[in-house]
């Protein structure tokens, strides 16, 4: 019979340990940082926004720290990496603003390096600047939250599949070269979620397609197998069961949380 530990069970060991969550004051990444500090991680929020990080510390009022961080900007990410290798970072959230949504023949070289730059570049300097402390303290969960788009392309949504297809190629590797001393890369593949993101998307397919948005976002909802665009806290749960203790073995996965909505296996 399988030795089982179990004083395991449940317990996912979140206590004292420091998560950072990029673009945490909406949609997704509010919900897992307002979650890891509940189980009572020290928390450090970033956003561009600083009236919005005024606004998330109303709400999360203990054990927690904000930081105004532009994702765009290289000097931005340059001092914010600074500040960070100061902390002892357990837990990484990587998570951006979407990108325009324009099809391919209306993208510019501009648009495509900017948001290379931002979602996969700046993205990768935040991670390598983290690693070693987590190498050196035997313990790292770092989760890239993305899109289905990254292994499904869609029509319109270039300026994002592609560079989020590259940032999951880089959790992959790292997966492979980081993964002693107890550290784990996996990307969450997001489909619809209930957010100003969505909706946005949402009218714009909809004026491509001269519909209005309540038939849009019904079309929508109809091609997803379980019939309706999740609530944000339905991927913060199990993102935070990534960030503990008992998710390390899922190492390198990219992870559909989409309702059944991708089509590959």
């Amino acid at each position: 019979m399988m030795n089982l530990n179990l004083k395991m069970i449940m317990n996912l060991n979140l206590k004292n340990k420091t998560a950072l969550v990029l673009s945490g004051t909406k949609g997704i990444g509010y919900g897992v940082a307002y979650l890891l500090n509940q189980y009572g991680c020290k928390t450090i929020i970033t956003s561009s926004s600083a009236k919005n990080l005024v606004n998330v510390k109303k709400i999360i009022k203990k054990n927690c720290a904000t930081i105004v961080l532009n994702i765009k900007s290289n000097k931005s990410v340059k001092n914010f990496i600074k500040k960070i290798k100061k902390e002892k970072i357990d837990i990484l959230i990587l998570n951006a603003p979407g990108p325009k949504s324009l099809p391919l023949n209306k993208c510019k070289s501009e648009d495509f390096k900017e948001s290379i730059n931002y979602l996969l570049l700046n993205m990768i300097d935040i991670c390598e600047s983290v690693i070693p402390n987590m190498r050196k303290n035997k313990f790292g969960r770092i989760i890239n939250l993305s899109s289905t788009t990254a292994i499904e392309p869609e029509e319109n949504m270039g300026l994002s599949s592609i560079p989020r297809a590259g940032l999951a190629s880089y959790i992959k590797t790292a997966s492979r070269e980081y993964a002693k001393n107890n550290l784990t890369f996996n990307t969450i593949l997001t489909g619809g979620v209930l957010s100003e993101r969505t909706n946005h998307l949402i009218y714009l397919e909809a004026k491509r397609k001269n519909q209005t948005f309540k038939k849009m976002l019904k079309i929508i909802e109809n091609s997803i197998p379980v019939g309706y665009i999740a609530d944000p806290m339905f991927f913060a749960n199990f993102i935070i069961f990534l960030c503990s203790d008992l998710s390390g073995y899922i190492n390198g996965a990219s992870i559909p949380l989409d309702g059944g909505y991708a089509k590959s296996i």
